[in-house]
C-alpha cells in the first residue's frame, strides 16, 4: 500500500482549483514541467487517473473527485493544525524555558528575571542551569544566556557585553606565595574544560591543579578556604567578601556575553519579548560583567 504525501495532495488541490497547470504553476510558484511532474507521478504511483486532460483544461475524473473530497478534509485539518500552532506561538503565555550558568542566575539575572515575569505573568519560566551549553536545537532550551566566542551555527543573537576575567585568591592565600614567580608556584582550581585551564595555561600545569568541578561555586568555596588560585569573571570574583584579585598580565581578559537562540524559534512572540526586555535590562549590569565592580 502507498502512502499519500500531503505534498503530492497540494498540487492535485491546486490543479482541482485553478482548473489548469500554467494557473496552478502561478499558484506554487513553480514552474509547469514540475506540476505535470508531480501529477503524473501521483497517478502513477498510485495507479489512479484524477485529471481527464481535455483542450479546455483539466478535469476531475469520478475517481479524482473522491479524492478531492477526501483532500479538501485532510487541508482542512491540517490549516487548522496550523492555526492552532501558530496562535500558540503568538501569544504571550507558556512555557518558555532559559539555559544559563548558576552565577549568572544568583548575581546577575534573578531581578530582570523578576521584572519580566511583573510584564509577562502569563509566561513560565523554566530555569536550566548548567556550565555546559545545551544543545537548544535538540529543545533543551528555548533561549540561553551564556558566554561564547561566537555565535553557533544556526543560532541568532545578540553580543550583550565583553565579560571580564581575573585571577582570584585569598588574602592570606596570595601573602603566601613565596619566589620571584609567585603565581607559577600556585595551587590552581579549574572548571572542566573550562576557560582557566585553557587561557591560563601558561600559569597552570597538571599537577598545580589541585580541584576540577563543573561549576564555580565549590571552586570559590575552595579558594576562599585557601586551597589555591582561581580564574573567575570579575563579577564573580569580585562578589565574594574575601577573594582578592590578583594584579597579573593575563593574554585572555575576556569573553563575550550572549543572548541566544536557534533561528527556528526567533518569530516566537515569547522568544522576541524576552530578547526585547533583557536587551534592556542587563544594560545596568555592563559594569559589573566588565569588571569595573559593583
Amino acid at each position: 500500500m502507498h502512502k499519500i504525501r500531503w505534498g503530492d495532495l497540494q498540487y492535485v488541490l491546486t490543479v482541482a482549483n485553478e482548473g489548469s497547470l500554467s494557473a496552478a504553476a502561478r499558484s506554487l510558484s513553480v514552474n509547469h514541467s514540475t506540476v505535470l511532474r508531480r501529477l503524473d507521478a501521483f497517478e502513477h504511483r498510485h495507479k489512479l487517473r484524477v485529471f481527464h486532460k481535455l483542450p479546455t483544461g483539466y478535469k476531475l475524473t469520478v475517481e479524482g473527485q473522491k479524492l478531492l473530497e477526501s483532500a479538501l478534509a485532510v487541508e482542512s485539518t491540517v490549516k487548522e493544525l496550523e492555526r492552532k500552532i501558530f496562535g500558540q506561538e503568538m501569544k504571550l503565555e507558556g512555557v518558555l524555558r532559559l539555559t544559563t550558568t548558576d552565577a549568572l542566575s544568583r548575581l546577575i539575572l534573578g531581578t530582570h528575571l523578576a521584572a519580566f515575569h511583573q510584564l509577562y505573568p502569563r509566561i513560565q519560566l523554566e530555569l536550566i542551569l548548567t556550565s555546559r551549553l545545551l544543545d537548544i536545537s535538540n529543545l533543551d532550551a528555548d533561549v540561553a544566556i551564556r558566554p561564547a566566542s561566537e555565535l553557533p551555527a544556526f543560532f541568532v543573537g545578540t553580543k550583550l557585553c565583553k565579560m571580564a576575567f581575573g585571577v582570584y585568591g585569598a588574602p592570606n592565600y596570595i601573602k603566601g606565595l613565596k619566589g620571584k614567580h609567585p603565581l607559577g608556584a600556585a595551587s590552581w582550581l579549574v572548571m572542566y574544560q573550562g576557560t582557566a585551564s585553557v587561557q591560563v595555561s601558561e600559569l597552570i600545569s597538571e599537577e598545580k591543579i589541585v580541584m576540577k568541578a563543573d561549576s564555580f561555586e565549590p571552586l570559590i568555596i575552595a579558594a576562599e578556604n585557601n586551597m589555591g588560585l582561581i580564574y573567575l569573571p570579575c563579577f564573580i570574583g569580585d562578589s565574594s567578601d574575601i577573594l582578592q584579585k590578583v594584579d597579573v598580565e593575563i593574554k585572555h581578559q575576556g569573553t563575550d556575553l550572549w543572548l541566544m537562540t536557534h533561528n527556528e524559534l526567533e518569530s516566537s512572540a515569547k522568544v522576541k519579548a524576552f530578547f526585547e526586555f533583557m536587551e534592556e535590562a542587563i544594560k545596568s549590569d555592563y559594569n559589573r560583567l566588565s569588571g569595573g565592580g559593583i
